[in-house]
């Protein structure tokens, strides 16, 4: 076959078959299989089948950097629509020098040409060695502009990507530098449902490098996290919950994040609430969390929805509140609010979760002089018994292992470095 019946053959099945609106990748081995005679089709070992998908991939690419119009749409097309819809084409194309001429032909392209390359270089990008690649070559920038550009599902992508990137530490600054964070709180704040949460993710990845924690928060991200905690998307209500955690440490951000706890916790959206709740629950395993929350107001706020109508709000609640009343303040706030007396009724719940919650914060109280009259009553509950003979139990397990590790530095003054 000549070259220029190849390339008008590639051009007639090109058009034909990026026309068809569909997501199966079967049209794309129909259409290698029509461009190799067929032995694609026929070829049935795995490996025999990627070599000749590699070698119909080869002849694509090498038409691209001569090809002009219509027909460079076509192949860019179809190129897309290889990588996009079938995942083990993504390693055949950047094996086969798929990467360097997506990145050559980005340098001097524009308008429609460039948004399909910045589409392909985002599905190539979910490879390990292409971000690898990008990071070394100083091309992070592309990704950055792969996220803001194109379709949403390829934007999307592109956010994946970048978060996989910030997962290497040394990597982190880089995507600073060239401008992520901004792109990606365009994706958290107007993306789709799947893009809200990507973006959120690949943005919490970044923020938890402790230079920045607090700059990341300052330019706006904690009220996009908190609709995304309000969202209809249970990963989005993860994604949220796990940044939150990662923010608080520092302590302005934590005041920030417990004011908007406040408003969802006195809101009327019970799923909400439930996610807002766990996040106090996180929180409140930081010491340096715990002035935070009791200048915020929730403690009082959480032991009213200890009666919420609703049993995943009242889970929820009730493990923050078990968690708050280790601490003494803490404990202070919730007796004063009224918390006792709810608890003592949470030990005849059906949940054995909310049981025992309430029964571990209220042994906590029982052990606090000040507090220990007012729980008198239910001593000798033998539900409270059982938490109380648990609670000793996990404490005396602490206080070993304390001793242990003190004992071993003893030893060994050299393992106090570390």
């Amino acid at each position: 076959m000549t070259q220029d019946s190849l390339r008008f053959n590639v051009y007639i099945n090109v058009e034909r078959f990026t026309n068809y609106a569909t997501e199966s990748f079967e049209w794309i081995e129909d259409f290698l299989a029509i461009l190799l005679d067929g032995e694609v089709r026929r070829q049935r070992s795995r490996e025999c089948r990627q070599q000749k998908l590699g070698g119909a991939i080869s002849i694509l690419l090498s038409l691209l950097p001569n090809s002009e119009g219509g027909f460079r749409r076509a192949l860019l097309k179809f190129l897309r629509s290889v990588v996009t819809f079938w995942i083990p084409n993504r390693v055949i194309l950047a094996s086969h020098g798929g990467l360097e001429t997506v990145l050559a032909m980005l340098e001097t392209s524009s308008g429609e040409f460039k948004l399909i390359l910045l589409e392909i270089l985002s599905a190539l990008a979910l490879v390990r060695e292409v971000r690898k690649f990008l990071w070394n070559s100083r091309r992070v920038n592309l990704l950055v502009e792969a996220a803001s550009h194109g379709r949403m599902v390829s934007r999307t992508r592109a956010a994946q990507a970048i978060g996989l990137l910030g997962l290497v530490k040394r990597a982190r600054r880089a995507i600073v530098d060239v401008g992520a964070v901004l792109v990606l709180m365009h994706l958290l704040a107007e993306g789709d449902v799947t893009a809200k949460a990507v973006a959120g993710n690949a943005l919490g990845i970044i923020s938890s490098h402790v230079d920045y924690i607090r700059p990341i928060a300052q330019v706006g991200v904690i009220p996009l996290y908190a609709e995304l905690l309000r969202g209809p998307d249970p990963v989005g209500k993860e994604v949220a919950e796990d940044v939150f955690c990662v923010l608080a440490v520092d302590e302005e951000n934590a005041v920030e994040i417990a004011e908007h706890m406040v408003r969802i916790l006195r809101g009327d959206d019970a799923r909400a609430k439930a996610a807002a709740a766990g996040v106090i629950w996180d929180l409140a395993n930081y010491k340096c969390s715990s002035p935070v929350l009791r200048n915020s107001g929730v403690i009082p706020i959480l032991v009213e929805l200890l009666v919420d109508e609703n049993v995943d709000v009242r889970e929820k609640v009730a493990g923050a509140v078990a968690q708050l009343s280790q601490n003494k303040a803490d404990r202070a706030v919730l007796a004063n609010s009224g918390a006792i007396q709810r608890l003592i009724s949470m030990l005849e719940a059906e949940a054995d979760v909310l049981r025992d919650d309430a029964a571990e914060a209220l042994v906590n109280f029982s052990l606090d002089p000040s507090l220990g009259e007012q729980i008198s009553c239910i001593l000798e509950n033998s539900i409270f018994q059982n938490m109380q003979l648990r609670v000793m139990q996990m404490r005396d397990a602490d206080r070993h292992m304390d001793l242990s590790l003190q004992h071993q530095l003893t030893l060994d003054p050299a393992l106090s470095r570390f």
